[in-house]
Formats: C-alpha cells, structure tokens, sequence
C-alpha cells in the first residue's frame, strides 16, 4: 500500500502527524522503524520556501552535501563520513540517491529541487541488503506525487534578487474510465550566481534548468502501475576561484623574464580571504551543457497474500562540459569533456507474511550502465614551454558495467515487544572499458582492461518495544561499493589497473521515543563504522602530455563514530518545532601512499567532509486571520556545520596533513519566511516573503590543489530575498 495513503487514524488528533517511511521496504510509522532515518513531513515541504536537497544538510544530523563546479547539477554528498564527490562516470557514488525507486548511478543531477515531491527520506549507515551496493553511506530516498485522478492544479512562482525565477506547476487530470490518471509537471530554474567575474566583465556562474514530464497511473484490481516519463535540459555557467599560492603551485611561481601571458597577474595568486572566493578571473567561460530523458515504471500487484512490485528505470543523459580548471585570466590548464551516459535498472521484489509473526521482502535486481566520455585538455603556453606538452591532449573512453543481485529480509515478530530483522544480499558485478590515447603524438596507448567481483552483504537487527510507545534496537550492518577502473587515466598503468571494492561495517545502537500523548518525539543513535580497502583520489603528476591524473587506490581503513538526536515537538496546537545534532569522529586507521618515491604514512590526514558536529533548530508558527482557511505561517530555522575538510590532497610543507586551502569554516544558515494562505473560490493561494542565509554568512564550500600546477575553489550561496506566489485547487 502506498506511504501516502497509510494515514494514522488511530494517533491522538492533537498530537504530532505521523510520518510514514518506507526505510525497510515496508511502509510504517518512523517511529516503529529500526533505522536511523530522518524523513520530512509533507506538510513541511508544503510551506518550506523555495527548498532543495542543500536545505537538509544541518537538518539531518551527519550530512554534508555541497554542489560539485565541474558537472550539470552534480553534488558532493557526504553521510557520517562517507562521501563522495567525483563526476566521472566510472566511479560510483557512495550515497545511494533514488527517485520513484531508481538508484541514480551518477553524480550528475543530484543536486535536486524539492518539486513535486511526496517524501524524503535520508537512510544514514549501509543499506546494502535492500537498497544495493553503493549505498556504503546512506540513502536519499525521494518520491514524486502520484497521479491523484482528480482534476487539480499546482501552480508556485518563486523569485529573488540574485535574478532567480522558478516556475512549479502539476496538473492533474481527472481519471478515465476509473482506471487511467494522468498528471503532467513542469519545473522551471534560472537564476544568476554570487561570482563576480573581473575578465568576463559581468557576474557569472548562473543557471537554466528545465524540468517536465507526464505520468500515467493505471488502478485495475490488484494492479497499480505508475509510468512516467520526464526531460531534463539544463546549462549551467561554471566559476572558480584561483587559490594558487607563491611557492607551491607552478602557475604562481615568479619565474622572470617570460613573455606576457603565461603568468597570471600577482593580485591572481595568494588569495586567501572569504571575500577573496567571490571575485574571480577564469578568462574561458565554463559551461556544462546537459540533456536527458528518464523512464520510470513502478507496477505493484497486491494480491490476498504477496505484494509484488517492479521497479524499472532508464536515463540518458548527453553533457558537455568547458572549464577553465586553472581560474585564472591567462590560458594555463581547461578541458572540454563531452560525455554520452545511459543507465537500465530493473527490480523485481515481493513481499508479505510467511505467518502470522514472519514477513518478508526478497528480490532481484539488475543495473546496466554505459558512458562514452571525449576529452580534450588544452594546455597555456607555460606548461608547453617548461613541459614540453603540445598545445592539446585527450583521451575517449567507452566503460560498461553491470551489477546482478539477490536480496532477502526477514522480520520476526518473537513476542509483542521484541522483534529480530536478518537479511543479505549477494551482488555480481562486472566493469570493462576502452581507454583511447591517441589525440596527441606523443606518448600513446590504448588500455582495453576487465574485472569482475562478486560480495555479500548481510544485516541484522534486533529491536524491542518498551512501554509508551518507546523502541529500542541495535543493528549490524555491511555496505559494499564496487571496484571499477579510473576512466581518467592518463599512463597506461592507471588506465589498465583496477581498483577492488571497499566495505564498510556499521554497528548501531539506538532508541526511538516518544512522550507527552505524542507531542514531543527524540530519538537518539550512536554507531561505529568500520571502513576497509578505502578507495581514495590521489591527484599525482603524470607523464606528458597530461600533467597530472587521478588515480584510485585501495589505500586506506578507517574508523567512523558519531551520535545522532533528532526531535520533533508540538508545544501548542500552532506551534512545531524540530531540531536534531550530530557528532563526529572519524579518523585514518592506516593510510599508506608513495611520495617521491617513499612509502608514507598519511593517515594522520582528516577525511573528507567530515564535521566534528552538525546542528539545526527550526519550527513554524501558524497564526489563523480571521476564518478557518485564511492562515499566516511563520517559519525559521538555523542549521551548522563546524569546520571541514574538503580536500584529501596533502600540504605542500607537511604531505602527511590535509592542505590547509581546503578547509571550509563553520557554517551557519539562517532561513525565514511568512507565507499567507486564503481561499478564492476553489483554489487555495499562498503569497510568501522569504531570506535564504540572513547572516550573509560565506566562505569555502571546495577546494583541490592539482598536483602542484594551480588550486581552484568554490564559495558558498550569498544572502537572498525573495518571493512566491501560488494557488492549488
């Protein structure tokens, strides 16, 4: 049955809604659900103002996500120290990132608008028994509103003054022959960016973005089928900021005597300052340019005794990709990347009651994914004369990879109060890939290598209901990511050796309260993770004509501790509040790498995008004017991350130590809105008034030093105001 419809009929009327989630592959209450999950309520979606999938960071204790500048829509997520932010498509994600139940297999087009969604649920730890390899980190689990069959209509225009107009708009149409749905949907972005380009002459870094598609949705007796098909056409100007430093980087060394343009200009290098990160100089305007098409079917059949339930998906996507990498005023280091990415999944999976005290969820599953990158790196005159390059390099790239599956998950009901949960999952994956390098004249080869592995992932959990609607539970878990290959490899080494799979034990121990006849809710987790055959990025120099390459490595363990409270509290009937912290330690166990030739200990080094706490307080107030529909919402909130690392790469005065340019401050978001509701006629209109970071609060969002070449950085989102206006009916 869907999570929309369970309504909890049987929860005090004056106490907190319900939220029902879906984290174990079966719809109950969050506060029933052995899982440290965060969810969002729909009626918080409702009246959030000009949301997206950033505003959960803070929110949700341990997360971290921050936009990636080299892809369209792309985002470095990061859950209790897990992350990953890369945008080439051989390497997989370790966030698990579904829309309508499709796992997305790429970075690109993560960074979501919260449009038209029904739920968000964020699954923190390894959810590999039901949710597949890859998801070593958590889940971000969205769904989109179903087709209602009624005829209606949304209709939401936001704007700002950093040149943001949004329009949202879903209509559905009444159903046919009480069996056929139709909803159509259409979501439209553009806005300007905070970079204030000195070569360009104008602000730079804006975006347009274009999101529409149909669903069908098909009830005939035990059948619910749910089509839909969408289009995303998007461009996005890409900024840097040059952090360069004399000394370090070759393009800020002071080396006399070179003709004009081959060295930046002074101001260009040593920038170090917040206000520094907004005032750029990339004198090749960046652009990621970014068409695809998705197919989603979700078909259920509910029969007396099982559900059955199949989830296919299918994107494409075409991009095209020109940054200036060395964000800088002079021709030094920029590429044009031109991809073609294609994805298949298919899940199928059923579900019911063995007896009485045993339910279960078991299935297969299956990925497909291709993607043909061309590449073309052109190199300034510098790196011509000193390096001997050619004034261009490159390479083409053809990778496949497959993924087969089998799952299961039991639930035994032992007594009223205490229920065991085991399951597992065996995966079979296969990676194989053209890697052309053939564009130069100088050095060249063409690496045609293959690799196959095979992991199980088991889970366990035990959990008992105490007295008052309170549940305790430990859990074991272990995620999987797979091994691949580096589509970026520059040497026939890199190119040609693979790297293996990682994994990740995760140790959970947590309880879920509830107190005041459900008015105040808190729940409280602490875990320890345990991460072996740790993939990392290593930027290095390479032999020409490249310069420098990424290379992956099986090279580090570490260990992850964290404890998480969340809460949710009515303290009046007009009144709710939320709030959660989180806790971080994570730290190298062993982390072994070669520098100029020596084996070195590095695990003194911080992993990335790991915050020691996170922290939000938040709530809404509404105030009623004068009827029972004409109401006024007021709602804030402040969401912190403390300090963080955003770079692996180490100093160049202590290699054994992260790069002190990438370290992003404390942060601190401070949002507000007021938002009236009134009836006219049948629709229902809301007018708001909002500001998105009221503090102004800036600093460094990423941050890599390119093997001693050039550092390139990014800032965060400035302080806005803004508006929307919209009706539903």
């Amino acid at each position: 049955m869907p999570a929309a419809a369970l309504a909890q009929d049987a929860a005090v009327s004056t106490g907190l809604e319900d939220i029902i989630v879906t984290a174990t592959r079966r719809a109950e209450s969050i506060q029933d659900t052995p899982v440290a999950v965060t969810a969002i309520a729909p009626t918080q979606l409702e009246r959030a103002a000009a949301p997206d999938i950033r505003d959960l960071v803070g929110r949700v204790p341990n997360l971290v996500i921050d936009p990636v500048n080299a892809g369209p829509s792309a985002a470095a997520i990061s859950i209790r120290g897990i992350s990953f932010e890369d945008i080439e498509k051989s390497f997989d994600p370790a966030v698990g990132v579904l829309i309508d139940g499709v796992y997305l297999g790429t970075n690109t087009g993560a960074l979501l608008d919260f449009f038209d969604f029904e739920s968000v649920e964020v699954l923190r730890g390894p959810q590999g028994t039901l949710f597949g390899r890859n998801t070593t980190a958590g889940v971000i689990n969205i769904q989109r509103s179903r087709p209602t069959g009624e005829l209606g209509m949304k209709l939401l225009a936001t704007f700002d003054d950093n040149g943001r107009r949004d329009l949202r708009t879903v209509v559905n149409l009444p159903k046919v022959g009480d069996v056929l749905s139709l909803k159509a949907f259409w979501l439209h972005n553009q806005n300007n960016d905070f970079y204030d380009n000195q070569v360009l002459g104008r602000d730079y870094g804006g975006r347009r973005y274009d999101n529409w598609g149909v669903s069908a949705r098909i009830e005939k007796g035990v059948l619910d089928a749910i089509l839909t098909y969408e289009r995303v056409d998007e461009r996005t100007e890409i900024d840097t900021s040059p952090l360069g430093l004399t000394g370090v980087d070759l393009i800020c060394a002071p080396i006399p005597g070179l003709p004009p343009g081959f060295l930046p200009p002074r101001n260009q290098c040593d920038r170090s300052s917040e206000s520094g990160l907004y005032e750029t100089f990339t004198n090749v305007p960046g652009v990621a340019v970014n068409k695809g098409d998705a197919f989603t079917a979700n078909i259920t059949l509910d029969t007396d005794r099982f559900v059955i339930t199949s989830v296919t998906g299918y994107r494409t996507s075409d991009e095209s990709v020109r940054q200036d990498f060395d964000s800088t005023s002079i021709n030094f280091f920029d590429t044009l990347r031109v991809q073609e990415y294609k994805q298949f999944s298919q899940e199928l999976r059923a579900a019911g009651n063995i007896t009485s005290n045993v339910n279960f969820v078991a299935g297969v599953y299956y990925f497909w994914a291709n993607y043909k990158l061309d590449q073309t790196t052109f190199f300034g005159p510098l790196l011509q004369t000193i390096a001997g390059l050619p004034a261009t390099g490159g390479n083409r790239v053809d990778h496949y990879s497959s993924s087969m599956a089998i799952f299961g998950d039991v639930q035994w009901r032992v007594t009223d109060a205490l229920r065991v949960t085991f399951g597992g999952r065996y995966n079979w994956d296969d990676k194989n890939y053209v890697n052309d390098y053939l564009k130069t004249g100088l050095p060249q080869f063409i690496a045609r290598p293959s690799a196959s592995w095979q992991q199980f992932q088991p889970k366990a959990s035990i959990d008992y209901r105490l007295a008052d609607g309170k549940l305790a539970y430990f859990a074991f878990a272990r995620g999987y990511r797979a091994g691949g290959f580096n589509g970026r490899g520059q040497s026939a080494f890199s190119a040609s050796t693979p790297y293996d799979p990682e994994t990740v034990n995760s140790y959970e121990l947590g309880v879920k309260t509830s107190w005041l006849d459900n008015r105040l809710t808190a729940n409280l987790a602490g875990f320890i993770t345990k991460y072996d055959d740790k993939q990392e990025e290593i930027v290095q120099p390479a032999p020409p004509p490249a310069g420098q390459e990424t290379i992956v490595a099986n090279a580090a363990t570490a260990t992850i501790k964290g404890i998480e409270l969340e809460f949710r509290a009515l303290p009046f009937e007009s009144v709710n509040v939320y709030g959660s912290v989180g806790w971080l330690d994570a730290s190298y166990d062993r982390f072994n790498t070669l520098i100029g030739g020596v084996v070195t200990d590095i695990s003194s080094r911080e992993l990335r995008r790991t915050p020691d706490w996170s922290a939000s307080v938040g709530g809404d107030w509404t105030l009623p004017l004068g009827s029972d529909r004409t109401e006024l919402v007021l709602s804030a909130s402040w969401r912190y991350l403390s300090s963080l690392q955003t770079t692996i790469v180490g100093a160049w005065f202590d290699p054994t130590v992260n790069d002190p340019r990438g370290r992003a401050d404390a942060r601190h978001n401070v949002d507000a809105s007021a938002t009236l509701f009134f009836d006219l006629n049948r629709a229902r209109l809301r007018a708001s008034l909002f500001g998105r970071n009221l503090t102004d609060d800036k600093g460094l969002s990423a941050a890599l030093p390119v093997a001693g070449l050039f550092t390139f950085g990014a800032g965060r989102p400035r302080r806005t105001f803004g508006g929307e206006i919209g009706f539903e009916f």
